[in-house]
């Protein structure tokens, strides 16, 4: 290998390998590989589960009938539900969450209560000026009014700078509530109408992808993908609304025996509460005697007592959210478990349709191999001798199997939309590429015709003389016989020529009718002899031979030429002579039949070789004879 191509190759093997690492880098793998490798800490989790809520959204649309519909809006009001849930349960925990108290937070808080009381002393100053101004003299008032607007201008910037505070307090983990209320705000301002209903203006609009297009193949399919795929995301979001429930209930069990622990222990603590206060009013003493020591124990047990009472309290509200809850994922998994129903009743319908197309498409792939069958059977029952009918076997076969490949594709792909441009468009393109096949099929239907050419004829086609062998629907194919005026022999070469010669070109037929054709002799005289008296008895002889052949040949010929309005021809024997450079050469022309042309010139020959001998006219070296044959064919 020269170094030239070896450089050319690494180079080349290099630039792969380098479009192969972008091929994988670019990919869904890879961008995800990279992006966990390239991540240096996760990213903030959302308070706030919204996956339900999601998948409803992202259901919703594909809900095609009626009671699909219903049940998609149903799914979309408790998965909202479920969300305002979420959001409540993720304010209680921010507001019972421990804010961490960082050099930060605590930096950031400070700024927060300076901007505040900035606020409200910029609001004072508002509100000192505007009553001043109320009171104001006109002159006094345009001093007041700056002063007003410098006030503003502060309170603006203080505003800013409060709202600053407030977002890097919550970035830097400081006020979890203000992130769990921004997220309600996004969902209601994304999930809300106008109104601030819930927006179900979604529901249905893009049911077409689960809907056929038309009764064809290829929409039933897709439409059946689609719904298989819907009917999968439906089966899991029922799954998980049925786990989130029992996920809730597990919950409630455990808050329950918590609220029921917390209530056995609170009635524990109730006697000694009541034993502790109960000495004080047995003495009967005096206010002042032990009233400091049971003053000083009530209003710590009190206290106690108020703090475990909300605790209950506490326990008995999330129990209570928690079976709205599980009523709300039950209702949540009803909505999807019917709506897979009636998408189950669809598919199963869209199923049917595709079995009712495979069925049209079997009986017609067995239509036409049964076809195609009787159509072998019915022509081998033709006779031998009508054997140039087989080619209809081929036509009829090819059309069949046409007609139902057509039937098939229209099955599958539906009848196109614009069939006039279709056509219009296939039919230029084919005529252009396939336009000598175009030709030698419709060449076919010259040859079939009344003047055209069957098995077994002798043809000239193109200056190849042979017998026809074949003739198929674009080719005729011919066993070359040699020229006419030669032996006529089988050359052993079979001849191809595509069926356009019928219409852009020409052939000869000697097989027509009588199959007639025009033969030639020449005969030479030396330069001492009169070669008329020679030539007339040679006429003589041509004309007593071929008497016969000639008068069923003008028949033939004044048949043909009243029939198309031509005056008859004479089948004579026509003789002329003519000086050469070696004496004289007569020239006699005859008629015979194509099959009989070489018996016929050998009995001429034998007739003149004796003529000549009794003459005593010895023959001068002559050229060989010319090969190119004088025919006229019937």
């Amino acid at each position: 290998m020269k170094s030239t191509h070896r450089i050319l190759l690494i180079f080349l093997s290099l630039l792969l390998a380098a479009t192969c690492a972008g091929l994988f880098l670019t990919s869904n793998w890879g961008s995800r590989t990279v992006a966990v490798s390239k991540r240096r800490k996760p990213l903030a989790q959302s308070p706030v589960d919204m996956q339900q809520m999601q998948t409803a959204m992202a259901l919703a649309p594909l809900a095609a009938s009626p009671e699909e519909q219903d049940r998609a809006r149903d799914a979309l009001r408790a998965a909202d539900h479920e969300v305002d849930f979420e959001f409540a349960a993720a304010l209680y925990r921010a507001s019972s969450q421990t804010v961490p108290s960082t050099p930060e937070i605590q930096g950031i808080q400070l700024r927060i209560l300076n901007a505040v009381k900035s606020v409200s002393d910029i609001n004072a100053d508002i509100e000192r000026i505007n009553k001043q101004m109320s009171a104001a003299t006109e002159d006094r008032k345009t001093a007041l009014s700056q002063q007003l607007e410098l006030a503003n201008a502060r309170l603006e910037l203080n505003q800013d700078e409060l709202d600053d505070a407030k977002g890097d307090l919550e970035r830097a983990g400081g006020d979890p509530q203000s992130r769990v209320q921004r997220l309600i705000d996004e969902h209601k301002a994304s999930a809300q109408d106008k109104n601030g209903e819930l927006d179900l203006s979604t529901v249905g609009n893009q049911a077409g992808s689960t809907i056929p297009t038309s009764n064809s193949f290829l929409p039933r399919a897709r439409s059946w993908i689609a719904l298989r795929s819907l009917a999968g995301r439906l089966a899991q979001a029922e799954q998980d609304a049925a786990s989130k429930s029992a996920e809730f209930s597990s919950r409630h069990d455990e808050l329950e025996k918590q609220l029921e622990q917390a209530q056995a222990e609170q009635r524990k603590k109730l006697p000694e509460t009541q034993a502790g206060t109960q000495p004080g009013k047995q003495r009967g003493g005096p206010p002042g005697g032990n009233s400091a020591g049971a003053t000083g124990r009530a209003p710590d047990q009190t206290a106690a007592a108020i703090s475990t009472y909300r605790s209950l309290s506490a326990l008995q509200r999330r129990m209570s959210s928690m079976d709205s809850r599980i009523r709300n994922q039950q209702d949540l998994a009803a909505a999807y478990g019917q709506w897979g129903t009636f998408s189950a009743v669809r598919e199963r319908e869209v199923v049917h349709s595709l079995f009712v197309s495979l069925a049209w498409m079997l009986a017609i792939g067995l239509s036409v191999l049964i076809a195609d069958r009787f159509l072998v059977r019915l022509f081998d029952r033709i006779q031998p001798d009508r054997k140039n009918l087989l080619t209809l076997r081929a036509v009829s076969q090819i059309v069949t199997r046409a007609v139902g490949a057509i039937l098939i594709l229209l099955i599958v792909f539906g009848m196109p939309t614009q069939m006039a441009t279709i056509l219009a468009l296939a039919g230029a393109g084919l005529t252009v590429a396939l336009k000598d096949f175009i030709v030698g099929f419709f060449g076919w239907f010259v040859l079939m015709g009344k003047n055209g050419i069957r098995h077994g004829d002798w043809v000239e086609i193109n200056g190849v003389s042979g017998e026809v062998v074949e003739i198929g629907l674009f080719h005729t194919v011919l066993l070359e016989t040699g020229n006419w005026n030669g032996s006529g022999h089988p050359t052993g070469r079979r001849v191809t020529f595509v069926n356009s010669y019928a219409i852009e070109g020409h052939y000869f037929n000697f097989s027509t009718s009588g199959q007639w054709l025009w033969d030639e002799m020449e005969i030479m005289l030396p330069s001492d002899r009169d070669p008329y008296p020679v030539a007339a008895e040679m006429q003589k002889i041509v004309a007593k031979e071929t008497e016969t052949n000639a008068q069923q040949a003008e028949q033939e010929w004044e048949r043909m030429g009243n029939a198309r309005g031509i005056r008859p021809f004479s089948a004579g024997p026509a003789i002329s002579v003519r000086p050469s450079g070696l004496g004289f050469e007569i020239l006699l022309r005859y008629v015979t039949r194509a099959n009989e042309r070489h018996q016929q010139r050998s009995k001429l020959y034998f007739e003149i070789v004796e003529l000549l001998r009794r003459k005593n006219i010895p023959q001068p070296a002559a050229p060989p004879p010319s090969d190119t044959p004088s025919a006229a064919t019937a």
